[in-house]
């Protein structure tokens, strides 16, 4: 099953490990892990301001295919200089996955992004439905879809392709491509990519990775912008690392 990109909080997600593996065994499969990243990188920028990041998630997934759960991230677009500027973001979801054959897979999903403030002093709650398409666990193919990205107004689409390669049992390599039309919500189209390692020992998980993003069209330039937008900056070419303890 195929889940949003990662994400956080501390003390109910302690309580919910405590409690929740053994509700799995009742009613179906639970997951949850928790994490901390040097930096949130997302689709071209950072959503942590190139700081570190606290995230949770938990999930649900039904023996029928269907599955449910949220994820929490804590977050930092550069905006401190406005007031109830976000601090957190909170991403419930719902899906479903289907097994065309022995190999592939498809998967649905709808995730509602939630933030605890503004956006340079915009309310930016938005929906977001995906399409998945997974070979094997080698490879997968994603699109997305959002009829008012970041709540500005304007639809935003995403294309990625994700491919994996195991080292050792212990030891996997994996890389993602994708380009985002986003535009008309937040100014720039991106091309992004990012490639690394991830090791794997027992609830432990270990990655370090290096992304990379290009800007391929811009609507404004940022001196005429009136900042009540948001105009994320071009991620550089940025190393981070993560590392995630789940059951």
């Amino acid at each position: 099953m195929v889940t949003l990109y990662q994400p956080h909080l501390l003390s109910q997600l302690l309580c919910a490990m405590l409690i929740l593996p053994y509700a799995g065994k009742i009613f179906a499969d639970i997951h949850g892990a928790a994490s901390v990243t040097s930096n949130y990188v997302g689709r071209g920028y950072s959503k942590s301001n190139d700081q570190f990041s606290y995230q949770a998630n938990i999930d649900y997934e039904h023996k029928t295919g269907g599955y449910l759960g949220a994820s929490m991230a804590t977050v930092d677009f550069g905006d401190k200089g406005f007031a109830n500027a976000t601090r957190f973001e909170v991403t419930p979801y719902l899906g479903w996955s289907f097994s065309l054959s022995e190999d592939w897979r498809l998967d649905t999903q709808w995730s509602h992004y939630i933030y605890d403030g503004d956006i340079y002093g915009i309310s930016s709650d938005y929906n977001e439905f995906y399409l998945f398409l997974h070979y094997r666990d080698i490879i997968s193919l994603a699109a997305s879809f959002s009829e008012d990205y970041y709540d500005r107004g304007h639809p935003a689409g995403l294309f990625e392709m994700t491919g994996r390669y195991p080292i050792t049992d212990f030891l996997e390599f994996s890389g993602s491509a994708g380009y985002t039309r986003t535009r008309k919500s937040i100014d720039y189209d991106y091309f992004y990519w990012n490639a690394g390692f991830t090791g794997f020992y027992k609830f432990l998980t270990l990655d370090l990775r290096y992304a990379d993003a290009i800007t391929t069209a811009s609507s404004h330039s940022h001196g005429d912008a009136d900042y009540t937008s948001y105009y994320p900056e071009v991620l550089p070419a940025t190393l981070f690392f993560s590392v995630a303890i789940g059951f």
